[in-house]
């Protein structure tokens, strides 16, 4: 697939979340939090919300973007403008903002392949 210099990709960013004032439940519309100080640069597509993840709960991002860092940055961005405008989210601390790693095996038991992509030019 040829690729523009603007062209854009979609990528989950996880922030991890870590309580500092014990164990404060995350607001319930901390998705819609995020989304209402996202602007058109930041990409945001959509938000889910693991607030029962352990050891810490995560905020999965979805991000259209021309790469990897530059959605971690706008993520952990996303992040900080939400802690900045709503006092709740300063009982919370940013672990880290981070694309997940993908186990293919766990996704595609069938020998780690997706089998809508097959397996190079041979497939």
């Amino acid at each position: 697939m040829l690729r523009t210099r603007h062209s854009r990709r979609m990528f989950l960013v996880h922030l991890t979340l870590d309580p500092c004032a014990g164990n404060a439940p995350l607001p319930g519309d901390i998705a819609g939090l995020l989304r209402s100080g996202a602007t058109a640069e930041d990409g945001l597509e959509h938000v889910a919300v693991h607030a029962s993840a352990r050891p810490y709960p995560v905020l999965g991002l979805f991000l259209l973007s021309p790469d990897l860092a530059v959605a971690e940055a706008a993520a952990e961005r996303l992040w900080r403008r939400a802690a900045a405008r709503h006092p709740g989210l300063g009982a919370w601390r940013l672990r880290r903002a981070e694309a997940p790693l993908m186990h293919p095996e766990i996704m595609w038991p069938e020998g780690g392949v997706n089998p809508g992509r097959g397996q190079g030019a041979g497939a």
